[in-house]
């Protein structure tokens, strides 16, 4: 019927004035536009699909685009033949129902259709969700944009996996869902586990848009992602559409921060209020101390008696036991690495009354999120920098404040100009510390060279290859290897043939650190700072000014080097120095920061990738990390776990 017509012209108009007002292109785009001149890089028949009416978004040519908005609806006079056509149609449509395919092409996930535009103009005005369609891909021309790199991962999980409308931004993401499924992107996954995850995308979208998703940055399968990571310990495929709404509200503070072009609000000292963001936890409330001591659950994945980093997180547990007495009680579990017994140790820790959850390494922020998504009313706190949540607070310390003292102090004992740097894993905050210590080493020395190692390495001959290199000042570990006692860690004089001589030692104060945040939540600071911003995570991120980190100086170290760290360390506590203001030069003359520039932002600082012109060495290889490593830097690292982040 000629009304059936008017109705959809009028909402077609509607959205051309829409467009017009906001400055976009009012009509459907023609494919041919979109390649231009490249044509793409080969054309491969799909077949018929089933594909999402959404991602249906244009023409093939642009022969007949502007006979319909940019959402596909007619805006052509009633009186046309054009009009008369789409009547029919639209009345077939909804006596016999439309079944022959149209004939699409698609393109970075995105169809143009070259046959069949009214039919998907009528079925567009009904709301149908997906139309049968003649697929054949155009595959994009080599690039380094980001969006083709992702779209390429797309088709390898397309072979294995034939669903529309996971169109990540972020290489990896792909393998990450096939993951979390239990399925890869090498072998078909199940015909069912393909129906299943078709259609929970479909009731995710249509939950997310109906609150509004479609006004967030990032993409649908961002989202979706984030949802699958959170439930994919209860099933997240196959819920009913009541419970993918609750899922989908339960998450919606995720999907905000995740928006969010800066994520993170970073807090860099206890008493800071001003900028913290930090998500309300609605059972640390105002007068908790008054009643009962806060319980707090520290759950490790490794043993401290093999784990340095464990050790270090449980000697500060017991350093806030007996800092704050009766006002506090906790508990810790051990070797809980497995979803299995992470779980258990959570659930057997708040039914014996804990109010907040401790987690010690980046490896177990997926845990912790998934744990803090089911226990809104709990507070899960994570010791990691750069990891986006609102559901889990995280913390780490400012260690590169520090470091910057140590290079300073090691390129003044190094008579020949070399001191080596022995990093653990090239995680978030690890590579500032490498570079913090090397201008360190170089405001001292101009001449002062660091030769970075990497203990991770597998096969790494890091000893010999500092003997060879005439290295006689190494800044190792921050703590002893427990599994290694030999391995020199802190400042420390080399002597090839005998034991080393300990200068320095970093310093991590767990204790106070946990301290410190126990008071914020005791005095309220924690819940009113939640309950006044909600759109960004937060991470602490204190350092030396809350004396969470130091450099103890050894006894036999001479005065004039100790006169130099105490002069600097004042001057950094005062705000008069800063390891990353000014000019910064990366390798190669790469110049990071001209002269007179503010000092980095801590966001850059954190993620930093580039090493300082004055380090010999690079970031290592994906696969050249220990298997062990290779889980941190899954997480929380500042290279690929496909591809390698920095060249010879």
């Amino acid at each position: 019927m000629i009304e059936d017509y008017r109705k959809a012209c009028k909402r077609g108009r509607r959205q051309v004035s829409t467009a017009l007002s906001s400055g976009q292109y009012p009509y459907l785009p023609a494919l041919d536009d979109v390649l231009g001149e490249s044509r793409g890089a080969g054309e491969i028949p799909v077949g018929i699909r089933e594909i999402p009416m959404e991602l249906v978004v244009g023409t093939k040519t642009r022969g007949r685009s502007n006979l319909f908005s940019c959402g596909f609806l007619p805006i052509a006079d009633e009186d046309t033949e054009f009009a008369a056509k789409w009547s029919r149609l639209y009345d077939y449509q909804m006596s016999e129902g439309i079944s022959d395919p149209v004939i699409v092409y698609e393109y970075l996930q995105r169809f143009y259709v070259q046959e069949g535009n009214k039919r998907v103009s009528v079925l567009r005005s009904l709301d149908a969700p997906t139309v049968m369609a003649s697929v054949t891909r155009v595959m994009p021309a080599p690039s380094d944009d980001i969006d083709v790199r992702c779209y390429h991962e797309f088709v390898h999980l397309y072979r294995v996996a034939p669903v529309y409308g996971l169109r990540f931004s972020q290489e990896g993401s792909c393998e990450k869902l096939a993951k979390l499924l239990g399925q890869n992107l090498e072998e078909p996954w199940p015909d069912d586990t393909v129906r299943r995850l078709r259609t929970t995308l479909y009731q995710f979208a249509r939950s997310y848009r109906a609150r509004g998703g479609q006004m967030l940055s990032q993409t649908l399968a961002d989202s979706f992602l984030l949802y699958v990571k959170a439930y994919a310990n209860a099933e997240p495929l196959s819920v009913s559409d009541r419970q993918m709404d609750e899922r989908v509200a339960r998450l919606w503070g995720e999907f905000v921060v995740a928006s969010q072009e800066e994520s993170i609000a970073y807090i860099e000292s206890p008493g800071e209020r001003k900028s913290g963001v930090i998500p309300t936890i609605k059972g640390i409330s105002r007068g908790l101390h008054q009643t009962k001591p806060l319980n707090l659950a520290f759950v490790y994945d490794r043993d401290p008696a093999v784990s340095g980093w464990t050790a270090l997180h449980e000697k500060g547990r017991l350093n806030l036991q007996r800092r704050l007495g009766d006002k506090v009680t906790t508990t810790s579990y051990c070797r809980c690495s497995s979803d299995d017994a992470f779980d258990q140790a959570v659930a057997t820790a708040l039914a014996e009354g804990a109010d907040v959850v401790v987690t010690a390494s980046p490896r177990q922020m997926d845990q912790t999120h998934r744990a803090a998504v089911a226990h809104p009313d709990k507070a899960f706190i994570n010791c990691s920098i750069n990891l986006s949540s609102s559901a889990v607070r995280t913390f780490y310390a400012r260690m590169y404040e520090v470091k910057f003292l140590m290079g300073a102090l090691a390129a003044g004992m190094a008579e020949n100009h070399r001191v080596g740097y022995l990093a653990t894993s090239p995680i978030f905050g690890s590579i500032a510390e490498v570079n913090a210590f090397a201008i360190g080493a170089s405001m001292v020395d101009p001449y002062a060279t660091v030769y970075l190692k990497w203990a991770s390495a597998e096969g790494s001959d890091w000893r010999g290859e500092l003997v060879a290199e005439d290295v006689r000042v190494l800044a190792g570990r921050d703590y002893p290897n427990p599994q290694d006692p030999s391995e020199p860690y802190g400042l420390s004089c080399l002597h090839h043939t005998g034991p080393s001589e300990l200068v320095a030692v970093p310093v991590w104060d767990w204790g106070r650190y946990y301290e410190l945040m126990v008071r914020s939540i005791q005095d309220d600071r924690w819940r009113k700072e939640g309950s006044a911003h909600r759109d960004q995570a937060l991470n602490y991120w204190w350092g030396m000014s809350a004396d969470v980190v130091r450099l103890e100086l050894g006894e036999g170290l001479a005065n004039g080097p100790k006169r130099l760290v105490q002069t600097l360390r004042q001057a950094l506590l005062e705000g008069r120095l800063h390891p990353f203001e000014g000019m910064l030069v990366a390798q190669k003359g790469v110049v990071v920061r001209e002269e007179g520039s503010p000092r980095l932002t801590n966001e850059e600082i954190a993620s930093m990738r580039w090493l300082n012109e004055n380090v010999v060495g690079r970031l290592p290889k994906s696969w050249e990390l220990s298997q062990k490593v290779a889980s941190d830097v899954a997480t929380s690292g500042v290279i690929s776990a496909e591809t390698d982040a920095q060249e010879d």
